[in-house]
């Protein structure tokens, strides 16, 4: 059998030794760590073979700047090559690093000298013979390495500077200068351009940060300013999130001698404190506006100065983070400065609005007066893998119903499949025309008749907050359907073509919408938008210190309003005109959307329910909340509030005066599992409430008509005009169920 040969490797590899408990690399370690670096605080040194690979490469010329992260500590090395020395940087790699050295000089023939030793004395301490020759080779190609001329020994530091260091009318202003040096040529000629990387290392170059606040100066930062920008964009972040939801703030930051305190009160007073070199400037009574925009246009030039001076810092994903926090928050701060206008020709709304028809739930003959039992018997059952319940759509004579790999029709008396077409994508109808979207911003509008697409569309794709899809049209106003895209807009296609009629750009990625005949009312923030849905006229902008979370109500003349936040608060604006015609402070925080039934505006804030008179805000009654904070679907039925709660328990409350009509259990709250979609559906007189199975309740006095009780998930259910129901369950299970003949006594009839 043959042997490897293993190479003679003078006293090292061919004499006994004692492996003592700890390896030395104390010469490295003298190298690496500059005089002021404390022995307490000393960082790991890295492997040798990694360091050495790196250092090789520097001396070749291949890489000016090699990065080298600890596998043990959040730590990372950054090596960096100028002419015959090489710079040694320590920092940490956490979202707010710390520095512990930078840019220490070290010549690079005596550094890889030094790993070529420790190398030795390595493969000497092995037990291993691979790893005995490892150690050998590695010091032997340190050793064999010379210095190749730095390719960019030429290249010379960029000066950059920002703001005049002088008195300025702006309370708060900040002036910087920096040299940078540029890295370009960092990795080598076979790496990648789509390759992208965090180099913190790039952010740390030198320069001295100053601020004035009201005339007063201040030297907040000498070395790598960076860090004290990023640790003002942190304190901003907070202040805009407090500022946004209307609570209070105190913060304080700190990296090295540098400290940043944010406060703001709930009348958005903020005070800002900034420490440095045992010096402090205080700045009270300003607005959050004069903290937050100053500083993102502190970091903002900071990060342009860089990619100025190197490139491919573009593509560093420290930079594009960053980038992407201040375009965030500048866009937020901006979002809240926009001014809000009122509607100046009132009467034209009027007449729109006065067309809109009152709308009443459809009648069915079985279920238009129920005064005995009502029985069900299944008609049919499909099992279908991956049915979305959530996209289960009743449209004529069949249902329509989306699978991740296949749209389909289905006859709603027998179950056959009428079409199916392949394609996964998200599913949504507008009226009677189906959506049918992809991730790559490609719409198709079919017919349900067919399933088959009769126009294409191309929007720009979804980017961040809930799919929208909403019809609109009729009358005098294009059939159209109103469909969210990119990150911010909305754009309205005619589905007969497919053709976008109008745009419209908002602040904020999530829209809750409120239709009213021509009217569409668009809350995003701090935003409410009212659309002319024909043309997509804006005809008023209410802009409140708050954040929109849900969609507002129309009472009468009023738009109700709440907005989010640790005390939420109480809005009423005027439908024609967009007028604030009251706000008020509510307990506690709002839990969830505002309800309209019978004339009252209902609001659930922390764990009670209120009724406020919608024209003037003022309070009505007060109760505790049956469950609509946490999660429970409601319906106004002649001035009664019904609620099916999570827990398996509907009830109906008294809108005028908040007394409990009535109350039932539906399920055990801890056995039954809770469907998907809570809404209970009115069909005729009868009331079908989703619950451990579908009940039908009498909605006057919560009176049992009958009950579906199946091993299906009630997940979503439909009901069409024959009292059929449909059952579909999140596993992929679909059930339709038809009322069973009953046999009744005919009063006055003859024997």
């Amino acid at each position: 059998m043959q042997r490897t040969h293993e190479p003679d490797v003078p006293s090292i590899a061919n004499r006994s030794f004692v492996r003592p408990t700890r390896p030395t690399r104390s010469e490295l370690a003298e190298l690496l760590f500059a005089k002021n670096v404390r022995p307490d605080a000393t960082p790991p040194v890295p492997s040798v073979g990694e360091l050495t690979a790196g250092l090789t490469s520097l001396a070749r010329g291949l890489r000016r700047k090699v990065l080298i992260p600890l596998a043990d500590e959040p730590l990372e090395y950054a090596l960096v090559r100028r002419d015959g020395r090489v710079l040694v940087s320590i920092y940490e790699t956490a979202s707010a690093p710390e520095v512990h050295q930078l840019d220490h000089p070290v010549d690079l023939a005596t550094l890889l000298e030094a790993c070529a030793r420790c190398a030795l004395e390595q493969a000497q301490l092995a037990a291993d013979p691979i790893a005995r020759q490892i150690g050998v080779r590695t010091a032997e190609r340190a050793r064999r390495t010379t210095l190749s001329p730095d390719p960019a020994a030429s290249a010379q530091s960029e000066r950059h500077s920002y703001g005049e260091d002088e008195d300025t009318d702006e309370p708060l202003s900040f002036a910087f200068e920096a040299r940078i040096h540029p890295e370009r040529g960092l990795s080598s000629a076979s790496s990648s351009r789509a390759t992208t990387s965090a180099d913190i290392h790039a952010l740390l170059f030198e320069g001295i940060l100053t601020a004035r606040v009201r005339g007063r100066r201040l030297v907040l930062s000498r070395g790598p300013i960076v860090l004290a920008a990023q640790r003002m964009v942190v304190a901003v972040r907070a202040l805009v999130d407090a500022w946004e939801s209307g609570r209070p703030l105190n913060v304080k930051l700190r990296t090295g001698a540098f400290g940043i305190g944010v406060r703001l009160d709930r009348q958005e007073r903020a005070e800002l404190l900034l420490q440095a070199q045992g010096e402090t400037l205080r700045a009270a009574e300003l607005h959050p506006e004069d903290i937050a925009l100053p500083v993102l246009r502190l970091a903002s030039e900071l990060l342009r100065a860089l990619v100025r001076t190197d490139r491919t810092q573009a593509r560093n994903l420290r930079v594009t983070a960053l980038r992407d926090e201040l375009r965030a928050l500048r866009k937020a701060v901006r979002g809240r400065r926009r001014p809000g206008f009122t509607n100046a020709d009132p009467e034209r709304l009027a007449l729109s609005l006065a067309s809109e028809e009152h709308r009443t739930s459809p009648g069915c003959a079985v279920l238009d007066d129920p005064r005995s039992g009502i029985r069900y018997e299944e008609r049919w059952r499909i099992d279908l893998g991956g049915l979305d319940a959530g996209a289960t759509y009743f449209c004529g004579d069949r249902l329509v119903l989306a699978t991740p790999d296949h749209t389909l029709a289905v006859e709603r008396s027998t179950g056959d499949v009428i079409w199916a077409r392949e394609g996964s994508g998200s599913l949504l109808m507008a009226g009677r025309t189906l959506v049918r979207t992809s991730a790559e911003g490609d719409i198709e509008l079919c017919d349900v008749a067919d399933g088959e697409p009769y126009a294409l569309a191309r929007v720009v794709p979804r980017v961040g907050g809930r799919e929208l899809a909403l019809a609109v049209g009729g009358g005098d106003v294009p059939p159209m359907a109103v469909i969210a895209e990119g990150t911010s807009q909305l754009v309205a296609l005619d589905v007969r073509t497919g053709e976008p009629r109008w745009r419209f750009a908002a602040a904020g990625t999530r829209f809750e919408t409120t239709r009213l005949g021509r009217l569409l009312l668009v809350a995003t923030e701090g935003t409410i938008h009212a659309l002319d849905v024909a043309t997509g006229e804006e005809l008023w902008r209410h802009v409140a210190r708050t954040r929109f979370a849900w969609a507002p109500i129309v009472q009468g003349d009023t738009v109700v309003a709440v907005g989010a936040g640790r005390h939420g608060k109480l809005i009423g604006i005027a439908l024609g005109t967009g007028e604030t015609r009251y706000e008020r402070n509510l307990d506690g925080a709002v839990r969830a959307a505002p309800i309209a039934a019978g004339g009252v505006a209902v609001i659930a804030s922390g764990r009670e329910l209120e009724g406020r008179e919608p024209r003037t805000g003022e309070r009505l009654w007060r109760r505790s909340d049956p469950g609509i904070g946490d999660g429970a679907a409601t319906l106004d039925v002649d001035g009664l509030l019904i609620a099916n709660a999570p827990g398996g328990r509907a009830c109906a409350i008294e809108a005028e005066t908040g007394e409990t009509r009535w109350m039932r259990p539906l399920g055990d709250p801890l056995a039954d599992e809770v469907p998907r979609r809570l809404e209970p559906v009115l069909r005729g007189a009868a009331l079908f409430v989703p619950a451990a199975g579908v009940f039908l309740v009498r909605p006057s006095d919560g009176a049992l008509l009958g009950e579906i009780d199946d091993d299906l998930v009630p997940d979503r259910i439909r009901v069409d005009e024959r009292g059929w129901v449909y059952i579909a369950e999140e596993s992929g299970h679909l059930a339709a169920f038809g009322p069973a003949p009953q046999l009744r006594v005919l009063k006055g009839g003859k024997r």
